[in-house]
């Protein structure tokens, strides 16, 4: 037989009662009706534009590539630096910050304003700018780590054509002349042989036109970068209903009654995802400003400016991408013509050279084009610079030479996933059909228009 306690039952309501008093007093102390920790949110929102940590996206499966009958030839490469620094301006409006903070955490604590929680509260509290100017833009040492994981699980993919003897003629290095894309070629070659030695790493060209040839192109800088078409559905964007709304419900999440201006919006956001990119073992703080939701909506706004800058928005952007497109198919067809070429070629370079190079290539296209006003309808769209254009993205293109059947076959990785292409088998091509689909880039890619 089993006797119920009552005493101690009620000695239990008790308990629960004071406990939930307590956590009542606890929100009012802090300021109103909380909203959720971000801090105990396990699996946040992560996908920041191209300011995503490379970590959030790529294929961490190392396992090495065996296609039977088959010897990788070439291992082509083009990557984005990883994980940088803030530039000298954008430390320097950082800084300010810690006048928000403060007028933030005196909006909780005093004013009984704003909804954060305590740990939320409590971390902002502990903030610092973890970034001094004489680094501007400089590789991160999570940058480091970026390209030195990514040059080690190549290496494990492919380990008969990474453990030769290196000389300068078996692996061709280049980088533009930023310290982050030269310290990224370090950090890659780190990763795939323990040293550089053997290896020539070039001066980086002033005007290099094959890793960074919109910068070099007149026409572009003039009917692209400069021109004011190409930041209108992104001005427009953030004149409209969803930005509006982002900002009145920021600045009350916030204890502000006044609503906080884009400026404002946007220094918490860099903040937000430099941290984030920074130290990826450790909460952002100022991410806790925004929901899931507000974070969806910024990450659209950058990807219209960038559609246009860089992507389908503009059809002279699928000109400026072709060059590395050409370079690897025309290195391809040298080693099918008996020709010599180096076991691993090597560029590391920007997000704008990522994504024009997709562009060229055709790949990531939505059906319908990114505007101001289709954000619902573009919830899954292919053009996603968090996917396609993080810290560290990279395509690799690896040619085989095999034994039996078709001679040559080409493999694409993108971010290291093996790309799936119509008309492949499981992403392994054809070389004469791949020629096919994709060799009018090269006859056709002349840069005399710039």
């Amino acid at each position: 037989m089993v006797f119920i306690n009552a005493s101690h039952y009620r000695t239990i309501g008790r308990m629960m009662f004071f406990m939930l008093w307590a956590a009542l007093l606890a929100r009012l102390v802090t300021g109103q009706s909380q909203d959720s920790c971000y801090a105990d949110d396990v699996n946040p929102y992560l996908l920041f534009a191209t300011d995503t940590p490379y970590e959030e996206v790529n294929d961490m499966n190392a396992r090495p590539v065996i296609i039977e009958q088959c010897e990788a030839k070439q291992f082509w490469l083009i990557s984005r630096h990883g994980t940088r620094y803030a530039d000298a301006d954008e430390v320097d409006d950082l800084k300010d910050l810690y006048d928000l903070q403060a007028k933030i955490i005196k909006n909780h604590e005093k004013d009984g304003k704003g909804t954060l929680c305590a740990q939320d509260l409590e971390n902002l509290k502990l903030w610092t700018l973890q970034v001094v100017s004489n680094v501007k833009s400089d590789l991160t040492p999570q940058g480091y780590k970026d390209l030195h994981d990514l040059g080690d699980r190549f290496k494990s993919r492919f380990p008969a054509l990474f453990n030769q003897t290196v000389t300068k003629d078996s692996f061709k290095v280049r980088f533009t002349t930023k310290q982050r894309t030269a310290a990224s070629a370090i950090a890659f070659v780190d990763g795939l042989f323990g040293t550089g030695m053997g290896l020539e790493f070039p001066e980086p060209l002033d005007d290099d036109l094959l890793i960074k040839p919109y910068a070099s192109c007149k026409k572009w800088e003039k009917d692209v970068e400069s021109n004011k078409d190409t930041t209108k559905e992104m001005k427009n964007f953030e004149g409209g209903a969803l930005v509006t709304t982002l900002l009145g419900t920021v600045s009350s999440r916030l204890g502000f009654d006044k609503t906080l201006d884009i400026d404002d919006i946007n220094l918490i956001y860099s903040a937000c995802r430099y941290d984030k990119a920074w130290h990826l073992d450790k909460v952002s703080p100022w991410c806790a400003a925004f929901t899931d939701d507000d974070l969806k909506v910024l990450e659209y706004r950058e990807d219209l400016e960038l559609y246009y800058s860089t992507g389908y928005g503009n059809d002279l952007n699928k000109k400026v991408g072709c060059p590395p497109v050409k370079d690897f198919l025309d290195r391809f067809s040298d080693i099918e013509k008996g020709n010599a070429q180096p076991a691993g070629v090597l560029y590391f370079t920007h997000h704008e050279m990522i994504l024009l190079l997709l562009t060229s290539l055709g790949f990531d296209k939505d059906q319908q084009p990114l505007t101001s006003k289709n954000y619902d309808q573009m919830s899954n769209r292919q053009w996603r610079s968090s996917v396609i254009s993080p810290f560290a993205a990279n395509l690799a293109a690896v040619f085989f030479e095999c034994g039996v059947g078709e001679p040559y076959r080409v493999q694409l990785y993108f971010n290291e996933h093996l790309l799936d292409i119509d008309g492949c088998t499981k992403g392994l091509c054809d070389w004469s059909y791949f020629k096919k689909q994709f060799g009018s880039i090269s006859s056709s890619c002349n840069l005399d228009f710039c």
